[in-house]
């Protein structure tokens, strides 16, 4: 009985024991801390810049290439098949409006035209008669009406041989200059000879062309400036006309400047000409900055309720810090201007309104 009751008191210590055990990691269970740490924040959103994209006149160089011309200039030729007896003008130098360059033969034309003014006289003078006697009743209607139908004829003759032998002169058309000459004294000639070229070299004029949403804020006087290859120096220049239509092909409008006469330009000369144009019925733009290249083309980050959105867009001119935006974004919503290289698509932004 003494070895039973020990028994029982070894296992009442026991119990005991393994109940303080059992509490005493209770208590520790319920204030550690879990074995990763503390708890993980949530992350912060990407602090970006925005801008609003709004509409307004937008001032761009359009860029266009043109060729440098005279201000006019003609093929000097013929119109009369005959052989060339005499050269007025030296090449090279300037003649004034009117002044011949050159004169074919006429003194066949000349032995006609006397012939015709010769019968002109006699129609003259039998008219005279013819009016005399029907005064007199001496002579009847029909004959006057005849001689008066002669003498008309002759007259309008002579009129015709006289413009014929205007033309074996060949005169400047307007103060120019003389080119070349491709042919000699003696040479026969033939409307379709080119005797030499005739040029106002007073003035210069540029043809461009620029893209055709551009055409309709372009306006005569608008300077433009251009740039010649081999040529150190900027040339500047005046809008004189527009072509009123769009070439279907390349889908642009022609441009012609006006350029002050300068040392050193010569017509035929290559030209790199940038046209000043602002869109006066506004447009969209953004920094140039803003622009993300994507797989499609480009794209800019727009932030709508706390995200980023990446949008594509149609870029038009593109200046050192803006960009016309054609389509993709409209006025008023806020492009993302920095921390570009970390936003993503849909991700949380505070957005930061700059002006």
């Amino acid at each position: 009985m003494l070895f039973s009751s020990s028994t029982r008191s070894l296992a009442t210590l026991a119990l005991s024991s393994s109940l303080l055990l059992t509490l005493s990691g209770c208590g520790k269970s319920s204030a550690s801390v879990p074995k990763g740490g503390a708890a993980a924040k949530a992350p912060e959103d990407l602090p970006v810049d925005v801008v609003a994209v709004a509409s307004a006149p937008l001032g761009i160089g359009v860029p266009a290439v043109g060729t440098l011309g005279a201000y006019e200039s003609v093929d000097v030729r013929s119109e009369l098949s005959r052989r060339l007896v005499k050269i007025d003008a030296r090449e090279g130098t300037f003649v004034k409006k009117g002044q011949p360059l050159f004169e074919l033969d006429s003194a066949d034309l000349e032995a006609q035209l006397e012939q015709l003014r010769v019968r002109e006289s006699l129609a003259e003078r039998e008219l005279a008669r013819q009016k005399k006697l029907r005064d007199e009743q001496l002579t009847t209607q029909q004959d006057f009406d005849r001689i008066e139908t002669q003498l008309a004829e002759a007259r309008a003759q002579r009129r015709v041989l006289e413009v014929t032998l205007a033309k074996t002169k060949i005169r400047a058309p307007f103060d120019g200059t003389l080119g070349l000459r491709r042919v000699s004294e003696g040479a026969w000639v033939e409307p379709k000879d080119v005797l030499a070229t005739f040029q106002d070299l007073s003035r210069y004029k540029i043809d461009f062309r620029v893209p055709e949403r551009h055409g309709s804020a372009i306006r005569a006087g608008q300077e433009f400036s251009f740039s010649i290859e081999g040529r150190g120096e900027t040339f500047t220049g005046t809008v004189s006309a527009v072509e009123p239509e769009v070439e279907e092909s390349t889908r642009s409008v022609l441009v012609r400047g006006v350029v002050n006469r300068t040392e050193g330009l010569m017509p035929g000369a290559f030209a790199n000409v940038l046209l000043p144009v602002t869109d006066q019925k506004g447009t969209l733009s953004v920094p140039s900055h803003a622009i993300v290249p994507s797989v499609r083309g480009q794209s800019v980050f727009v932030v709508k309720d706390g995200k980023a959105k990446q949008v594509e867009v149609k870029v038009g001119v593109r200046t050192a810090e803006i960009v016309q935006i054609l389509s993709g974004v409209s006025a008023g919503d806020r492009v993302v201007t920095s921390n570009l290289l970390r936003v993503r698509d849909g991700q949380a932004v505070k957005a930061t309104l700059k002006s």
